[in-house]
């Protein structure tokens, strides 16, 4: 596990309270924000049944493990396993991901009473002496991430605890990260009060978009999914479909293709890989588990570099093409054409990146074509101007043929026309200018 320093925490003292810091001393402020103190007031409350869940694991008998290896393989990962990675600081993504795989096939009480065991464990482990700052705040983190997914594996309750939790561990991270987590207590409080909201019957499509948006704050990409395919499920299922519920499914597919070129696009490039990995995770496991017609994402194998990431980033390049193109498809017609126009310059920049030039000289002469009915502008210029710098990008990467030709006449009559609407609109300002001013001359004779 990443550290990000090698300062250790100190060690916390059960039987006093610290002393207060002397006046002129250093403040002790690695002790009062690392420490997660012993007495959480609701932790007992929180962590209910899980100590049974867990001696259950270790009790079983010789028969019961023979039985559960024919049933589950060899492969199956126990809480013990993970206890025993998690005091080496080996926690790792995959193990996690087998370990819910399995209990997901019993049911989702089980697993959430198994997230409850996770995280009490991560939370041990940043109060033992041995752990570096670096550390803790990784385990932090993880514990987080374990009990959001007591939420989202429950999605039509509501649980408090595991909020609650959650702004108690916000509460003693380290000061560089104040202005973060008081950013995400802003986000938790919003999206409890919208998950209340789902669970009292109140309208979902409103309620479900807004939570969207904030997951998509948060970088919790399996829960934007989870939020978009309800909402599309909703109005797939609708018989007969009006004009509105297409233009409202038309946007929804908009937004999962933004959201997968939000992550490809991400800037920070996911320096440690866990949110990337957190979201391969969750959606392969919902895909096999809950939701067969989701799209599957090629896992990462070794260490998060561009080489390891490529093939997920061309998987989600592939889900955001598809579901533009689903949008297209529900686009209405001449309406809005800018927007019209920019999905398929982004198609066309999707499809150029993917190495299929066919499809991206395509949409690039749609979208140019589009733009010629809309009105001049110095905008509306330097668009054309970006896309047929973009066609002519394409173009050797054509195989050689009728429509590589066809496309290099198009080129050179758009460019042409390019040049003498801009002459035209140019002169058309110009005699504007010159009547306008002729206009004041003769308004200033007057006076």
């Amino acid at each position: 596990m990443a550290e990000a320093t090698k300062e250790k925490a100190p060690a916390p003292d059960n039987k006093k309270a610290a002393d207060p810091p002397k006046k002129g001393g250093k403040k002790a402020a690695v002790e009062d924000s690392l420490d997660i103190p012993e007495k959480f007031k609701e932790e007992d409350r929180v962590f209910i049944g899980s100590i049974d869940f867990r001696r259950e694991e270790k009790e079983r008998g010789i028969m019961g493990k023979m039985l559960g290896l024919i049933m589950y393989g060899s492969l199956k990962v126990t809480l013990d396993h993970l206890e025993a990675m998690i005091k080496k600081n080996a926690f790792s993504e995959g193990a996690l991901d087998q370990h819910l795989r399995h209990y997901l096939k019993r049911g989702e009480r089980e697993v959430c009473g198994s997230l409850r065991c996770i995280t009490q464990m991560l939370l041990q482990r940043t109060r033992d002496t041995d752990q570096t700052t670096g550390s803790q705040v990784v385990l932090m983190f993880k514990a987080i991430d374990c009990l959001r997914m007591i939420v989202q594996y429950s999605p039509s309750a509501v649980d408090n605890l595991p909020t609650f939790m959650i702004l108690q561990i916000m509460a003693k991270m380290p000061g560089a990260f104040v202005p973060h987590m008081n950013r995400e207590k802003q986000i938790f409080n919003h999206t409890l009060g919208l998950q209340r909201a789902i669970k009292e019957g109140l309208p979902t499509i409103n309620v479900r978009n807004k939570l969207a948006n904030l997951y998509m704050k948060q970088k919790c990409y399996a829960d934007v999914l989870y939020q978009y395919e309800n909402m599309l499920g909703y109005f797939q299922s609708k018989k007969p479909q009006t004009p509105a519920d297409k233009e409202k499914t038309c946007v929804i597919h908009l937004n999962i293709a933004d959201m997968y070129k939000d992550i490809y696009n991400f800037k920070g490039e996911f320096k440690n890989g866990q949110i990337l990995q957190n979201f391969i995770f969750r959606n392969n496991r919902d895909a096999d588990i809950m939701n067969p017609s989701r799209h599957k994402i090629s896992e990462i194998t070794g260490p998060v570099n561009k080489l390891t990431v490529s093939q997920v980033y061309k998987d989600l390049k592939q889900f955001a093409v598809e579901h533009y193109e689903e949008a297209l498809k529900l686009f209405p017609k001449n309406k809005n054409l800018k927007k019209r126009s920019d999905i398929l310059v982004t198609l066309g920049k999707t499809y150029a990146e993917m190495g299929k030039a066919n499809e991206a000289a395509d949409r690039l002469q749609d979208s140019l074509l589009i733009l010629g009915k809309e009105r001049n502008s110095p905008e509306m210029f330097k668009n054309k101007e970006d896309i047929l710098t973009l066609m002519r990008e394409a173009v050797p990467k054509l195989a050689a043929g009728p429509k590589k030709e066809k496309l290099k006449s198009f080129i050179v009559k758009e460019e042409n026309k390019l040049e003498s609407d801009q002459l035209e609109w140019e002169e058309q300002e110009q005699r504007k200018k010159n009547l306008q001013e002729q206009a004041e001359k003769g308004t200033k004779k007057k006076i």
